[in-house]
């Protein structure tokens, strides 16, 4: 049954290994080094492949090793020679039935030609990762005592890549002086080891005389002209729709599209110009500045967002989205100094005239609209009454019209103050018209 396992493990890995990939054994004329383990198994049966039909217990796998050196001259043949080492062990090894009472050493030395059998089947040769070969030779043992054999059987190299591979071997090994004495046996080995090929200089696999890095099919013989490929497979793979995607590859034949998406366009559900893969909205128009979404208008007044300097409050197209025109640093003319004449107080009081509260409500919104801005505050009285009462009064004045801003979302930062009492009047104080223009507060931008 362990036999068994072990050979159905053999082929298992072969069958695990196949797959389409794209040619790796190209190469003859090399030199593969193989790294492995061994098993040994010895029956005294006369022939060595019959060690199948006996259970697995008479074998040697202990301190099992093995090392393999192969020059591999040609597409079809390759000359190996080898050394393995292993050990039944005391009161557990088996030989030709005889349990042995010490352990005992096993040590062989082979010389193997090998035939690469599948490179002559076209239907195995197309598989460029697989090597099955048949193997045959002479070689020396030592148990206890030394003998000559005969070597013969089957292996598979499986390619990983160029360099790294898989090697199972089975070798069948007739003694040449079976039945002269316990040590002299028939045996079967069977081995498994990592494989290194070191590929020569001038690797030139169906000598062509194009190495075969340099040759696009390395195992037929072509014209140089050709890249080392004879002119009858030399065959342009169809392109239909003349994307650069062959139609064994491309998803739409018919229709041209990148390699990305193999050799399919791209779809705009929207029909924007955005492709969906770009598209933030693949199902609503927009530009591609903004990845194909339509750019916003949050306060709904006609001017999109990004236009917008005033985006959450409803404005005019020409004052930028925003409600009011915008007021400049120092500006003297602006609507803030048009409305701070609106903000009156009653004689000799720092209250604020009800009349005045739309004219505030308007200051408010304009400093609103800019919010990185600064303003100072001035406040101005008449002349009636003595100097420092007007000085404090202007003072309280300025400051209850700061307390109102603030009151209604003005940052308290983005304000200062300065009174200057009586001492500069906007009209004349000798008429009560002119008096009220003089108790004032004036609005202007600073920052």
């Amino acid at each position: 049954m362990k036999k068994l396992t072990l050979l159905l493990f053999f082929v298992g890995g072969i069958v695990f290994a196949q797959n389409d990939s794209e040619s790796i054994n190209e190469n003859n004329k090399t030199l593969i080094l193989k790294l492995g383990i061994n098993v040994v198994d010895s029956t005294g049966e006369e022939s060595p492949l019959d060690t199948f039909n006996s259970d697995f217990d008479q074998v040697a796998f202990s301190s099992p090793y093995m090392l393999e050196l192969e020059y591999r001259f040609s597409n079809l043949f390759g000359l190996a020679l080898s050394a393995s080492v292993n050990r039944w062990k005391k009161n557990e090894g088996v030989i030709d039935g005889t349990l042995l009472n010490k352990d005992e050493i096993y040590t062989a030395i082979d010389l193997d030609l090998k035939y690469y059998f599948d490179e002559s089947l076209n239907f195995l040769d197309r598989y460029e990762w697989l090597d099955l070969y048949l193997h045959g030779g002479i070689g020396y043992f030592k148990i206890k005592e030394s003998d000559g054999t005969l070597n013969f059987g089957p292996g598979a190299n499986i390619w990983f890549n160029e360099s790294v591979g898989l090697n199972l071997s089975g070798t069948g090994k007739w003694a040449l002086n079976h039945g002269g004495s316990l040590y002299d046996t028939n045996h079967f080995q069977i081995s498994a080891g990592i494989l290194f090929r070191f590929n020569g200089a001038e690797a030139d696999f169906d000598d062509d005389g194009i190495r075969d890095s340099d040759d696009k099919c390395p195992k037929v013989y072509g014209l140089q002209s050709l890249d080392g490929c004879p002119e009858e497979v030399v065959v342009a793979p169809k392109d239909s729709d003349g994307d650069g995607v062959i139609d064994d590859l491309d998803t739409c034949p018919n229709v041209k599209g990148p390699k990305a998406n193999k050799g399919c366009p791209y779809p705009d559900t929207d029909k924007d110009g955005v492709l969906d893969k770009d598209d933030t909205c693949p199902n609503v128009k927009g530009p591609k500045a903004n990845k194909g979404c339509p750019y916003p208008d949050t306060d709904k007044d006609g001017i999109l967002d990004k236009d917008d300097k005033c985006p959450n409050v409803k404005g005019l197209a020409e004052y930028n989205g925003c409600p009011f025109k915008e007021v400049t640093v120092g500006e003297t003319n602006s609507a803030l100094n048009k409305l701070t004449p609106k903000i009156l107080f009653n004689t000799s009081s720092d209250n604020i005239n009800k009349a005045s509260y739309t004219a505030l409500q308007q200051i408010s919104q304009i400093m609103k609209q800019h919010p990185e801005a600064s303003f100072r505050l001035e406040g101005h009285t008449d002349s009636m009454g003595a100097a420092d009462f007007n000085s404090r009064l202007s003072k309280n004045r300025v400051m209850a019209i700061r307390d109102y801003l603030v009151d209604h979302g003005i940052p308290a930062q983005n304000l200062t103050t300065e009174y200057f009492g009586e001492s500069k009047p906007i009209a004349s104080n000798a008429t009560r018209e002119g008096r009220q223009q003089n108790r004032r507060v004036e609005v202007i931008r600073t920052k």
